[in-house]
């Protein structure tokens, strides 16, 4: 009786057998490898996105600064601002008196009184150029900027004369494992409320 039961005991506590491990295992490192593919593929798309995201963001805030700036061009000047021998179709270069000071000597020489705004196509960026500053990179990933000047019809006009600005603005996102690089386009329409001849409008 007592060897009967020895038996027994010795069956029931019989492990894996080396088949039943090595496919366990195998079973093992084919559900890892899933799971590491799965999170990689997630990593690589949060990355992705998050540089899309950010490409897109930071042309939008240059855009939206450049508006700004530009719409109060010309305040307290008897002219639109914008600065005609530095200004083009990339680049554009405007004042404005905010301090209001009536002494010729004291004007335009306060921080932001004079300011460029550059795209740099080797660099692919807009820059922002302050005279009493040092320069500042507004976004990256840009591929092309125009800027045009135009009457408050929407005709075509001289830097000296203009009365609106139109910035085009086309941003560069880039590509992902199966996604291919995508182009977006943001266009800003700017009234320059400070011009002589739109100045009755605001």
């Amino acid at each position: 009786m007592l060897n009967k039961i020895s038996k027994e005991t010795a069956i029931g506590q019989a492990g894996f057998s080396l088949l039943e491990l090595i496919i366990a295992m195998a079973v093992t490192l084919a559900v890892m490898a899933a799971a590491s593919t799965l999170l990689a593929t997630s990593l690589r798309t949060r990355t992705r996105e998050n540089a899309r995201s950010n490409a897109l963001a930071s042309a939008q805030r240059a855009l939206n600064m450049m508006s700004r700036e530009i719409g109060n061009s010309g305040y307290g000047l008897n002219d639109n601002g914008i600065v005609v021998s530095d200004s083009a179709a990339e680049s554009i270069r405007i004042r404005a008196n905010l301090n209001n000071n009536t002494s010729l000597a004291d004007a335009l020489t306060d921080v932001d009184e004079d300011i460029r705004f550059v795209y740099q196509d080797d660099n692919n960026a807009i820059v922002r150029v302050s005279q009493s500053g040092t320069p500042v990179v507004l976004a990256t990933n840009i591929t092309f900027v125009e800027i045009k000047y135009l009457t408050v019809a929407g005709l075509d006009a001289t830097a000296g004369t203009a009365e609106r600005v139109q910035i085009d603005v086309r941003v560069e996102l880039p590509a992902g494992p199966q996604q291919p690089a995508g182009l977006v386009r943001l266009v800003s329409d700017v009234a320059l409320r400070n011009a002589p001849a739109t100045l009755y409008q605001f």
